[in-house]
């Protein structure tokens, strides 16, 4: 349904979610032969989404994030 909207999207896919301070150190996992599973602090997640509001190269993809 996303996919099909017409609209711009991301859909972050982050690892294991945990407590903890944003350090702006995390992987960004583009391609589905790179995924894995990881652990990510929930603030790291939030980083990566605000980005994401001007940073258009991610527009249409689904990456994993995870340290």
């Amino acid at each position: 349904m996303i996919k099909q909207s017409g609209l711009d999207w991301t859909i972050a896919r982050p690892g294991v979610l945990l407590n903890g301070p944003k350090t702006g150190r995390y992987e960004i996992l583009r391609e589905r032969s790179e995924w894995r599973n990881g652990i990510i602090a929930r603030s790291n997640v939030a980083d990566f989404l605000v980005k994401q509001i001007e940073d258009r190269n991610f527009i249409g993809a689904s990456p994993v994030l995870a340290n």
